[in-house]
């Protein structure tokens, strides 16, 4: 089942960044992630009432231009710390 920590693939890098998370044509958050991994990737975010569990959303990372936007679907919530996004 997804969205266990205990069920991750992927070996984690810390690294903070910020990330562009777009929830819909014109509806987008710059935020910052705190970690990420051939999987997916864990943006901080405290308040999360604009996205709910299973929504599919596209996250590119700020740090470098012309980054690929790479669809996600948020599998996790940590309450008032973040989400967790799996790479589609």
């Amino acid at each position: 089942m997804a969205g266990k920590i205990q069920d991750r693939r992927h070996e984690r890098i810390d690294h903070k960044a910020k990330v562009r998370v777009i929830i819909s044509p014109g509806n987008e958050r710059v935020l910052e992630m705190t970690d990420f991994s051939e999987g997916g990737l864990f943006v901080e975010c405290p308040t999360q009432g604009f996205i709910i569990l299973g929504d599919e959303v596209a996250v590119q990372t700020l740090e470098m231009e012309g980054a690929p936007v790479i669809k996600s679907k948020v599998i996790r919530f940590v309450k008032n710390k973040g989400f967790a996004l799996e790479f589609m």
